[in-house]
């Protein structure tokens, strides 16, 4: 008679196949294994957290980077003589490094959370060291060639602080659900203990960071300062060719409060306006001069100068990514800007009502006016008709009767330019802070800050009180009507302390389920509860049944289950060696190495799994 009864079907679960697959490439249920983690998992996770970590700071960093992106990227090409994006390229790769060490923490938690052995494969291990050995080389690299950045970043804790502190309680809130598990299976008290004052002392440190978070922008709406005027940089290089004529009056249809300039002296002696020391940037000089790309601007003619195109290169290279925006009727004014002479800015300026703030660069001393350079431009800036106070030049230049704007770059910037009666100062956005900016004003000192285009930057510097800042982004920061966020101290104060409460009430419930649930989930095989039910209904009928023998049924039952898993799984498997089974009662199934199912194997084990499974109805009916 043929038997067909069918053999055991095993549900696939797709979602533990998927989590199990892509961080350990065990895509087979067989190799699923609820057993505990090894140390070495262990380490591989710690490993992978701290990695991710590293990864968040850095790009973090990128993200508030963005401030200086112009910097970064004018720094690259004078290295390798080539325009590139050099932010957008670190940016890209520092996403996807973050993308994939985010996916390998997400199925990290969801290993512990389903019980599963945290292995990961040695190809994730490769790559999460080739991500920390990038992350240590770049910081290096960006210690090296962008110092300052770093007091950037520390900056904007001021006004990102609350935020992250909110969103830190809350991540190790949520996180508080696997910590509390892994902490009740510890297994000796001194361990607990430990861990817990571990885990106590950083959610206490993260309840009371905001004590030490003094942000500007926590305030109410009446004391905050009044909106910071706005000097456009070189015009406005983000939507126009910068130094051009063009440029400086679209800055002024932003109606900004003024706008920067550079001025330099030709070689025949005549200022014109421009930044750099050489034409190769902002011109067409390798189709005009391409003998002389890198050759000095103040060794050409002012005739000379005025043959180069100053606006082509920004519909080209699009440096700040606005060219798209553009029509095509601005495109072609753009494309047939030349290089001003100072003359024709200063008749500009002195048209509108804008401050005019200049950086004088002197010569070499090879130049004919080498020793007249500075007197030449104010001379300029005398004879223009513009009045003394619209016109700041930068540096310490009080010997020729203008308003000076200098550079103070000392400890105590204060007491340098009281002695020296300045009326301006100017300073780098990462030397400035909220104490020295209140001194100031104080004293009736007007303070400015360059570079600010960053949103966030430019609300801080708001909150602070700062006077004017020099942006290349004047039409973003126009636009402005109030800083980014500002919150009433009373306000703040009781969103901190609902975040803790809710925070601590949440870790205190969590703990307590936790504990609960561990407690109710005594461990019992399902063999050992059908053996159980089985005697007890006996006992119920006979009560003198119950003997010795009851021991030996139930090895023989334990036996007889054995054989029959071992059979299950020998139909199972194909091509499977026995290193591969990973039993959490380690069992051992009886597989030997390389053993390789056939067709007619198959049909053995399957006639004895069935007698084995008849032996069995036998004995509970017995």
């Amino acid at each position: 008679m043929v038997n067909h009864a069918k053999l055991q079907y095993y549900k696939q679960n797709y979602c533990l196949v998927c989590m199990t697959g892509l961080l350990g490439c065990r895509w087979h249920r067989y190799k699923q294994s609820t057993r505990d983690s090894r140390k070495r998992d262990l380490v591989v996770l710690t490993l992978v957290l701290l990695t991710f970590l590293f990864i968040d700071f850095l790009l973090y960093y990128v993200l508030i980077a963005k401030n200086d992106v112009y910097n970064l990227n004018w720094y690259i090409f004078w290295e390798f003589k080539k325009w590139i994006s050099m932010h957008t390229i670190l940016l890209a790769v520092v996403v996807t490094l973050f993308c994939y060490l985010f996916l390998l923490m997400i199925l990290s938690v969801c290993h512990v959370i389903n019980g599963h052995q945290l292995y990961t494969h040695p190809v994730h291990i490769v790559f999460v060291v080739l991500c920390l050995c990038f992350c240590i080389a770049v910081t290096i690299v960006l210690d090296e060639l962008w110092k300052t950045e770093w007091a950037v970043v520390w900056l904007s804790l001021k006004i990102t602080g609350p935020f992250l502190q909110i969103g830190v309680v809350t991540i190790m809130t949520a996180l508080t659900w696997i910590i509390a598990k892994q902490w009740l299976t510890l297994s000796t008290c001194c361990v607990q203990f430990l861990w817990l004052t571990v885990y106590l002392i950083v959610m206490s440190g993260l309840y009371i960071s905001p004590l030490f978070i003094d942000s500007p922008c926590v305030k109410v709406i009446k004391d905050i300062p009044q909106k910071p005027n706005i000097i456009g940089h070189r015009g406005a290089p983000a939507v126009a060719p910068e130094n051009t004529l063009i440029s400086f009056q679209t800055a002024m249809n932003y109606n900004v409060y003024g706008i920067e300039s550079d001025i330099r002296l030709s070689y025949d002696g005549v200022p014109f306006v421009f930044h750099d020391s050489t034409f190769r940037r902002t011109t067409n000089i390798a189709d005009v001069f391409p003998d002389y790309i890198d050759s000095s601007v103040s060794a050409f003619n002012i005739s000379e100068i005025k043959q180069l195109n100053a606006g082509s290169w920004f519909l080209k290279r699009d440096p700040f990514g606005t060219v798209g925006d553009l029509s095509e009727e601005e495109k072609n004014n753009y494309s047939s800007q030349s290089i001003p002479t100072f003359e024709e800015l200063l008749k500009f300026v002195n048209k509108t009502d804008l401050i005019l703030m200049i950086d004088v660069f002197g010569t070499s001393d090879w130049h004919p006016e080498h020793n007249r350079t500075i007197e030449i431009y104010m001379e300029m800036i005398r004879n223009s008709g513009i009045p003394k106070s619209r016109v700041w030049v930068t540096g310490n230049h009080k010997d020729y009767n203008v308003t000076s704007i200098p550079y103070p770059e000392t400890n105590n910037p204060v007491q340098y330019v009281m002695q020296d009666n300045f009326t301006h100062v100017n300073f780098e956005h990462h030397m400035l802070s909220g104490d020295e900016i209140k001194e100031f004003q104080k004293y009736n000192i007007t303070t400015n800050v360059f570079q600010v285009s960053a949103v966030w930057l430019y609300s801080l510097y708001w909150c602070m009180g700062l006077s004017s800042v020099t942006s290349d982004k004047c039409h973003v920061l126009q636009r402005l009507k109030e800083p980014i966020w500002h919150l009433p101290p009373r306000n703040y104060l009781i969103l901190w302390i609902a975040v803790d409460v809710l925070s601590a009430l949440a870790v205190i419930t969590i703990f307590i389920v936790q504990r609960r649930r561990i407690l109710r989930s005594t461990f019992i095989p399902k063999q050992t509860r059908k053996l159980k039910i089985i005697h007890h209904n006996e006992d119920a009928i006979n009560p003198e049944s119950v003997s010795l023998n009851s021991r030996t049924r139930i090895s023989e039952n334990f036996s007889s289950t054995r054989s029959r898993r071992s059979m299950k799984e020998k139909l199972l498997m194909k091509d499977v060696t026995a290193d591969i089974f990973d039993d959490p009662e380690g069992e051992d199934y009886g597989i030997e190495a390389n053993y390789t199912v056939q067709s007619l194997d198959g049909q053995a084990m399957a006639r004895e799994l069935r007698s084995n499974r008849q032996q069995d109805d036998r004995i509970e009916l017995t």
